[in-house]
């Protein structure tokens, strides 16, 4: 291929950065977190599949021959960025059929009426609903107009399913279950949720108002919801529903899961390869398990000691507000320390709050909510109703993954960081963004936050439970496991209660399957590097400086990460010598 000038190379390079920003600013959630008005919601039908990969093959071909090595080093690193986000955008419309993203960061789903697929968008635009301003007349035209949108994605989710089947691309049985007692939680509040109260309207409040907004999910929505349920419904497709889990039994799934394991991961791997590693990683976390319990003198299993803890009170508690007190004792417990280990860090308060209901019987612990314009605290939307039901010792693990030092320094920081592109600082790189939190949760134990024997206990249990991953996600997905083969590992090695390894298996193998490689495979790579940066420096090593040269940049593709901590390195060799 010719190569092109350096002056070029720069020139290409900002066209693609800047077109490919202009792209995810369009998505809603970005919108949401810069304060902008929501003006559409998210087309998740073919035609805009097709469209947006167009887009990004075509800004792809034009990067093609950039001279990377002759950009400035943030250029360089945007542009890193850039192409990973146009990458995963160029494959949405080859692979809809078989997965698809509807949240637009690459969480390709299945299937859309799933937790973390459809569930995951119904609830986030749940959220920006409930904040849609009316301050003028036109305010209620564009929520009239949203309300018609929520009610059209309603449709392709029932469009795409009804495509699927036409494909021999149907839910698992088991999994069918599960949405259609998800969608009809998500119909059941429909009116509630996006009929605002009058006191919300305002200026353009009033009985006729309500009446229009009424109206409008009555014609719109409820139909869409009705017309999705009578198909998950129908006998027919459950007839014709398989047994089997996992991607690979679907016309071309073979190839698309090999393709997410890449995508997710960030790193050149095969799924026989991720399965064998976790086969190792698990033998280590039991032998550490052993190891701790000899030093207690506990005379007995692994499994014995967690029945132990269930009947502890010490350990247990129920509801929203007994459940939060016990995330607090952990982000108090750590707050003196966090100074000796990082210099950067965000100015954004943390805390946590209950998962919404209508999420709570699909979606395992919660899930991570960054600081946005309207909402400026990150937050951890616990799931009260699972964590009742074992043991809270996992509570510190999962405390600082989610919070600090694990999601919300790395997403809030990047969200401040003005030196970043806006691309930068909106960007989601799962491998960066999971494997920083599992690097937290293990740092926070070298802090010594795990004080007691049962919270170092409930850390291996987390760690465990998110190795298995590695087993059990390609098991299903790639090597032929069948459903009870992968819960019977986790049974045997994730120390997790029953009802989440049915959600969490599922989770894997008929929803998002390979997302949940990133975890253990990224704080790997971040843990590698930086006992390569400690073997450098020798007495001049600063771990903050580590995760100064980690999380100032801002999520990035993990070899961009590694060679940002070499360059790192040799800087303060340098002025070390």
């Amino acid at each position: 291929m010719m190569s092109i000038t350096e002056h070029e190379s720069l020139s290409r390079s900002l066209l693609i950065i800047d077109q490919a920003w202009t792209e995810m600013r369009d998505s809603p959630w970005v919108r949401r977190d810069l304060g902008l008005p929501i003006e559409r919601l998210p087309d998740i039908g073919e035609a805009a599949s097709l469209s947006r990969s167009e887009k990004a093959k075509s800004l792809l071909a034009r990067a093609d021959g950039i001279d990377v090595a002759a950009l400035p080093k943030e250029i360089a690193l945007t542009l890193g960025v850039a192409r990973a986000a146009l990458e995963r955008m160029a494959k949405e419309g080859e692979w809809y059929w078989v997965v698809f993203d509807p949240l637009g960061v690459g969480f390709f789903a299945i299937f859309a009426p799933c937790s973390y697929g459809g569930g995951f968008l119904l609830n986030m635009v749940g959220q920006m609903l409930a904040q849609h301003r009316f301050d003028a007349a036109g305010d209620l035209d564009r929520y009239l107009g949203l309300i018609e949108d929520y009610g059209r994605m309603i449709g392709q989710m029932r469009e795409r399913t009804e495509g699927q089947a036409a494909r021999s691309i149907r839910m698992p049985k088991l999994q069918l279950d599960q949405s259609l007692e998800l969608v009809r939680r998500f119909a059941a509040q429909a009116e509630s949720a996006l009929v605002p109260a009058a006191a919300r309207l305002g200026p353009v409040g009033g009985d006729r108002a309500l009446a229009q907004i009424a109206e409008r999910v009555r014609t719109k929505v409820k139909p869409n919801f009705d017309a999705l349920l009578a198909l998950l419904d129908d006998p027919a497709y459950r007839a014709a529903a398989p047994d089997a889990v996992g991607i690979g039994q679907y016309p071309g799934g073979p190839a698309v899961y090999a393709e997410l394991v890449r995508q997710h991961t960030t790193l050149d791997l095969t799924p026989e390869q991720v399965h064998e590693e976790g086969l190792k990683r698990i033998a280590a976390v039991r032998a550490k398990m052993v190891a701790l319990l000899e030093e207690i003198d506990f005379d007995g299993t692994p499994e014995a000691y967690l029945e132990s803890l269930a009947d502890d009170p010490d350990w247990r508690a129920e509801g929203d507000e007994a459940i939060g007190a016990v995330f607090h004792r952990y982000i108090d417990r750590i707050a003196p320390h966090i100074d000796d280990y990082f210099a950067f860090k965000p100015s954004a308060p943390h805390g946590v709050e209950p998962l919404p209901k209508a999420l709570s019987g699909s979606m395992t612990f919660g899930y991570y909510d960054a600081p946005s314009a309207d909402n400026p605290t990150g937050r951890y939307l616990f799931n009260a109703d699972n964590l009742a039901g074992g043991p809270l010792a996992n509570i510190a693990a999962l405390n600082y993954h989610e919070l600090v030092p694990g999601h919300h320094f790395h997403l809030a920081s990047q969200r401040e960081n003005k030196d970043l592109h806006p691309l930068r600082s909106y960007a989601f790189i799962n491998a960066f963004n999971e494997g920083w939190a599992e690097y937290a949760a293990t740092l926070a134990g070298e802090m010594g936050m795990y004080a007691e024997p049962a919270e170092r206990f409930g850390r291996l249990v987390m760690d465990s439970f998110l190795t298995t991953r590695l087993v059990v996600d390609t098991g299903m997905n790639a090597l032929g496991w069948c459903l009870e083969q992968a819960r019977d590992y986790m049974r045997a090695n994730a120390f997790m209660p029953e009802t989440e390894i049915r959600s969490e298996s599922l989770r894997y193998s008929c929803d998002i399957p390979g997302q949940s490689l990133a975890y253990k495979l990224g704080e790997y790579y971040l843990f590698e590097r930086r006992e390569e940066m400690r073997a450098a420096l020798g007495d001049s090593f600063d771990i903050r400086a580590f995760h100064d040269a980690v999380l100032m940049p801002g999520a990035l593709p993990l070899t961009l990460v590694g060679n940002n901590v070499a360059d790192a390195t040799r800087t303060l060799a340098a002025k070390a010598a």
